[in-house]
Order: C-alpha cells, then sequence, then structure tokens
C-alpha cells in the first residue's frame, strides 16, 4: 500500500486531543491520514513502498478552508475592466473608453469593481450615472458592476436591451434609480433590478471560462486552500465536476448553489458525498445587500439619512418557506446578512425552520445540517445570543472589517462601534469560519489572518480599528480550517490533522505562531499537500 510519511515537522494538527506532532503519515490511494505522533511512532509504518519525507522542521497546518468565495467571479476579475484604482467616474468612463476601441460595437463591455465610496473631487460619495458611459460608448452595451456586487452601472444601449425605462414598475426586491422625470439614471440596485439586465448580457465563452478558472484554482493552491464553499451557480458547479472527471481539480470544492436552484435540486437530487473533489452542500439566500452600495437592511436608518433602511432582497415569508424546503431536503442554509435587520429576519427564518422540522419529526436529518449567516457585519445584542441559542454559524470575511471601516463610521455612526465582532462571537461559543468573499477582496489567507488579528489591512499604515475585536491567532487558524470544515458539515472529513481524515495540509516557511504579527503575510506557503499529494511548492 502506497503511503507518504512526513518526519522532522512542526505540526499544529488543530485537534484538541493531540494538539501537536512532528509527523504524520497518509495513504495516497484514500489519501487519508493513517497516523499522527511523533517520528519514532509513525516511521513504524513505513514499509518498502512508503515514500519518506523530511519537513526539516518547517511548520505545518491543515489546508485552509475558505469558507465564502465566488471562485469564477474572482477568476474573471483578471480578464474584465478592473476600475478599483478608479478615484472618480470620470476615471472608470476612461476605461471604457479604451475597451470600447478593441472591442467590435455592439458587442457588451463588461467588468467592474468601481467604489463610489473612494472616489474624490465632484464625483466623491455620489452614484455615477449612464451619460458618461454613452458619451465614450455609445454603440456598445457597458455593465458594471460594484465592489461589493450588488449594483450595476450600465449605459443607455444595456438599459435598452434590458427593457428598462421610465415605465417599468419598481422591483419589489431592488431599485431601479431614477431622475426627477423618473427616467432611469444608470445605477441598479440588488437583485430585483440587476437580473434585469444580467439576464440578457451574453454568455461567456466556455473556453475562456475554463482557462479562467484553472488560473484561480492554481493561485488557490499557491495561498494553501484546500477547500473552497464556492457560491455560485450551475455553470461553475458543471466546471468544477468536469476538471475533477479530468483529474485536474486539485483543490476540494462544495458548492452553495443559489436560492433559485432548490426546486431544480429536489427534482434531480444531487451528491452530497463528504469526502469526494466536488459536492453540493447548501443554497444561497440573500437577505439584504451591503453597506458600500447603502442597501444593507437596517433596524433604523442609515447615518444622515434616516429614511433610507436599506432593501430586504426576499420577502420575510417568502425565505422562511426556503429555509424549510433546504432543512427537510439536509442542505446547508447560508444566509447573506449585513445589516442588522437582515440578520433578524434570517434567524426568525432559521428559528421557524428548526421549530418545524422538531414537528416534523426531522430532527436527526436537520442536525447533521448547518445554518449559516455570511458576513454578520452589524447585529443587535439579542441577535447575537440568539444565534448562539440556534447554534447559527458565523461564515466572516475579516478582511470586510478593515476595507469598510470608514464606512462603517460614515453610514453607521455610533453603531459602527458594535460592527464586526468577531472576538464576542467566538467568546460567547458562537462557531466563526473564516473566508475571503472574493474577488471582493483578497483570498490570500495569510493577509486575511493578518486583518483577523490585527485588524488592519497589512499594506497599510492605519493603526488597528476596533481591536478589542481582533481574534487570537489560534481562534483564527481555528476558524480558518476545522471552523470552516464545521460550517459545511464536514468537520469529520477535514479541518484537522486527525487520523482517518483526509491528508489535506498546508507546509509554511516559518512558525506561524512564532512570527511577529507584522510579518505574517510574508510568511509564505512552501507546500500545499491535497489527500497526502503534493499540488503547490516543494518542500
Amino acid at each position: 500500500m502506497a503511503r507518504v510519511i512526513y518526519l522532522n515537522g512542526n505540526i499544529y494538527t488543530m485537534d484538541a486531543a493531540q494538539p501537536r506532532a512532528q509527523a504524520m503519515a497518509i495513504d495516497l490511494a484514500s489519501g487519508r491520514i493513517l497516523a499522527v505522533g511523533s517520528d519514532d511512532e509513525v516511521r513504524r509504518l513505513a514499509d518498502m513502498q512508503s515514500e519518506m519525507v523530511d519537513l526539516r522542521g518547517k511548520t505545518v497546518l491543515p489546508g485552509f478552508i475558505d469558507a465564502h468565495i465566488h471562485l469564477m467571479s474572482a477568476a474573471y476579475r483578471a480578464h474584465h475592466i478592473d476600475a478599483e484604482m478608479c478615484t472618480s467616474e470620470d476615471e472608470v468612463a476612461e476605461l471604457v473608453c479604451q475597451r470600447a476601441q478593441q472591442t467590435p460595437p455592439g458587442r457588451w463591455i463588461q467588468g467592474g469593481r468601481w467604489d463610489k465610496n473612494t472616489w474624490t473631487g465632484n464625483s466623491a460619495g455620489r452614484f455615477p450615472t449612464k451619460a458618461s458611459l454613452d458619451a465614450v460608448a455609445p454603440h456598445h452595451p457597458v455593465v458594471l458592476w460594484s465592489k461589493d456586487g450588488h449594483l450595476l452601472w450600465v449605459n443607455s444601449l444595456a438599459l435598452q436591451r434590458a427593457g428598462i425605462t421610465a415605465e417599468t414598475p419598481e422591483p419589489e426586491t431592488g431599485a431601479i434609480l431614477r431622475d426627477g422625470s423618473g427616467e432611469p439614471t444608470g445605477v441598479l440596485q440588488e437583485e430585483g433590478a440587476t437580473e434585469l439586465v444580467y439576464r440578457v448580457v451574453e454568455h461567456s465563452d466556455p473556453e475562456l471560462d475554463r482557462l479562467l478558472i484553472e488560473r484561480a484554482l492554481s493561485q488557490a493552491q499557491r495561498y494553501g486552500i484546500t477547500t473552497v464553499h464556492n457560491i455560485e451557480g450551475e455553470n461553475t458547479l458543471q466546471l468544477f465536476q468536469q476538471l475533477r472527471s479530468e483529474n485536474k481539480l486539485g483543490v476540494r470544492v462544495q458548492m452553495i448553489l443559489p436560492r433559485q436552484m432548490l426546486p431544480q435540486l429536489r427534482e434531480y437530487g444531487i451528491s452530497m458525498e463528504k469526502n469526494d473533489l466536488v459536492g453540493v452542500s447548501g443554497i444561497k439566500i440573500f437577505a439584504d445587500g451591503t453597506l458600500g452600495s447603502q442597501t444593507a437592511a437596517m433596524l433604523e436608518g442609515f447615518e444622515g439619512n434616516p429614511n433610507n433602511r436599506g432593501i430586504l432582497s426576499i420577502p420575510e415569508q417568502e425565505m422562511q418557506d426556503v429555509v424549510r424546503d433546504a432543512t427537510a431536503m439536509g442542505l446547508t442554509v447560508a444566509i447573506h446578512a449585513i445589516g442588522d435587520r437582515a440578520a433578524r429576519v434570517a434567524l426568525n427564518s432559521i428559528e421557524y425552520a428548526q421549530k418545524w422540522a422538531q414537528r416534523e419529526g426531522l430532527s436527526p436529518q436537520a442536525s447533521a445540517l448547518r445554518y449559516r449567516l455570511e458576513h454578520v457585519q452589524l447585529i443587535a445584542p439579542e441577535d447575537l445570543e440568539r444565534m448562539k441559542r440556534l447554534g447559527v454559524v458565523a461564515s466572516i470575511q475579516p478582511y470586510h472589517a478593515v476595507a469598510d471601516r470608514d464606512l462603517a463610521v460614515r453610514y453607521w455612526g455610533k453603531r459602527h462601534k458594535r460592527a464586526y465582532a468577531y472576538r464576542t462571537m467566538r467568546a460567547m461559543g458562537i462557531p466563526i469560519a473564516l473566508g475571503s468573499d472574493a474577488p471582493v477582496e483578497t483570498y490570500d489567507p495569510l493577509s486575511i489572518l493578518y486583518a483577523a488579528t490585527v485588524r488592519s489591512d497589512p499594506f497599510s499604515q492605519r493603526p488597528s480599528w476596533l481591536p478589542d475585536q481582533a481574534l487570537d491567532i489560534r481562534d483564527a487558524l481555528w476558524a480558518y480550517t476545522l471552523g470552516a470544515a464545521y460550517a459545511a458539515g464536514e468537520e469529520q472529513v477535514k479541518g484537522s490533522l486527525t487520523r482517518g481524515k483526509l491528508g489535506d495540509a498546508i507546509v509554511l516557511r516559518d512558525d506561524i505562531l512564532a512570527v511577529p504579527q507584522q510579518k505574517m503575510p510574508e510568511n509564505g506557503v512552501a507546500a500545499t499537500i491535497l489527500g497526502g499529494h503534493i499540488v503547490y511548492g516543494s518542500i
């Protein structure tokens, strides 16, 4: 039986029963860990076919599990117009002008990551309009999504193709920004409105999809990511399945599919195999919008605009029905909730589903699934208590806390002091899982760990923001490994280096618990191991 024996390491297992070890043995056929312990203990498992690997004292951790990522969108970031560094509406329009000169008339120009909250001068804090895009690309439909993905900025030709006019009724779960005469200005808020354009955008090129996703997967390996909870749709799932069948995936994938696919999942069934490279673990529900777009659903209005309490992206009754139906199917439910009203509505639905499952005698099945709030950026103290009582996972993205700090102060006022309350949640015993939300932010785990533990951007000189909510490095590592595995109901097979679990690990250049915090992003991944096989780097 072929096996690999890793010796002479500094292994942090994330297993409470055996937190440290020197060596581990992995069966290459099953990809499972055979033993973890001292060099002498593990060396006894070696046979003539065993490969012996000297770790030379390097630090080993379980592979990182990104609990919230949109990998195809991240892959396309490098291909589309990237307006992240633009400081005005005119600068973005100039990028569109350049792309229009290279694009045949009538073809879509796509891109985004614009953020009006970082613009200066006459553009500062102001929503853009279709006029600036019409001036530079009158013969191309243009669609540009905001950095948070909850706004679309389009030109007149895109509005025309989508059939959006002054007479178009206001969507129930979105908004079409209009001028004084009722004409659309070119900005659409949230799914109910943005979908009107997305449904007419020309389909992507399958060959390009594959090329870009393979690049993104390679980057994930370089980052030490061995599993992703990928929040995208059926096309991405099929592409992952194709790569798996060709033995070209190299990263484990748990898909969290849009709630709109629930009837399809019910009709055709899904693979719930928990040790495969590709599986479907749950569905995603949007409860609200975002802070940056001022569409997060709030219990009280935004600072300076008390009449704006954001947008609920789905009626509460419909959310209850979806969460109940997913519970009946044994699916994890991941609910995007950024504002405190969205968190409350989401918890209402989860509590309703749990009580329904009890009445229906589904408790044994329901206990195996997970309920997750994604982001949990602002939440009322009483709802934090309810999260704990209901066993709801806080799926958090620490880079948001440092990227959004100025927005939180600007739009939430005094409420910002209880935002992004990671240490509070951990101290309360609420399960937490770390992720990136790429392409909104980076998916480099070492930079994200820095943001989680220092509460600052590793590339800035700014002081820590709300440092009392910084996570201890051990808690942050737990949340990026075993905590993330728990969020998908996979803690029995992933997340720690434990006998019988999958042999997914990373080798760091330096001891992450010993290096100064400021050096953490510079540590670097020397090797990434999947099922015992080195898929990136060398030792």
